[in-house]
């Protein structure tokens, strides 16, 4: 394959991404059902980035361990968050859960009394970071599986001032590529009338562990969690 993808054929893949998470949508009636459309398209991401040119995988500097943009606000759609919570529920001791439902409370709290416009340039470490390493990253968001940079010291120095452009080091080729299929995933939970509002990813998470009243309205295309939750809740 090419370093580079043509126009055409970001448009195939996202074309192709609708369709079959569309398709999966249509058959889901439970949330078992729902966690493995889900389950697909993320594998369909992590498909994309594998079948992308190792002249431009290359190019990336992220490694195991290398945890700068786990400090930064990350904002996702509801479905994102059931996932995160299903590998939490089935994956995590009942000791750790409630450890991380602590430390989600605690990152709710914080992100609450925020100033208005000031969360986008917040840094804290993700409530799920464990000695700089994702502790979910099988059941991570879309976000977390489509970033790349080409150059990890400009993300330290955005970790440390956000004001550091990190635009500068996304690789272009890669992530068209990754954008095509996380937002065809979206559009087609969207054109499926789930809940499209974008959200606080450790803000709604902590909710979503905590209160079994979210997935039951989310399953029936209702705002999933409440308006505190928000990614510009803040804003």
């Amino acid at each position: 394959m090419p370093a580079r993808t043509s126009i055409a054929r970001r448009f195939e893949m996202f074309d192709h991404t609708i369709d079959h998470m569309g398709r999966r949508l249509l058959g889901v009636r439970a949330p078992a059902q729902m966690i493995g459309a889900l389950r697909w398209g993320m594998e369909e991401l992590d498909k994309t980035y594998a079948e992308t040119s190792a002249r431009v995988r290359a190019t990336v500097a992220c490694r195991n361990g290398c945890a700068y943009c786990c400090s930064v606000p990350v904002d996702v759609q509801a479905h994102e968050i059931f996932y995160a919570a299903d590998y939490i529920q089935v994956h995590f001791s009942p000791e750790a859960l409630a450890e991380v439902i602590d430390l989600l409370a605690a990152h709710r709290r914080r992100v609450a009394g925020l100033a208005a416009g000031k969360r986008a340039v917040s840094r804290q470490p993700c409530a799920l970071l464990r000695a700089g390493s994702c502790s979910i990253y099988a059941g991570r968001p879309e976000a977390c599986r489509s970033h790349h940079t080409s150059d990890a010291a400009v993300c330290a120095a955005n970790l440390a001032d956000p004001a550091v452009n990190l635009t500068k080091v996304y690789i272009p080729a890669l992530r068209a590529r990754m954008f095509a299929v996380m937002l065809g995933l979206d559009e087609a939970i969207e054109a499926a009338g789930y809940d499209e509002r974008s959200y606080d990813f450790g803000s709604a998470l902590h909710e979503a562990l905590t209160n079994s009243l979210c997935l039951m309205r989310w399953m029936r295309r209702q705002a999933a969690f409440s308006d505190s939750c928000l990614a510009d809740a803040a804003e």
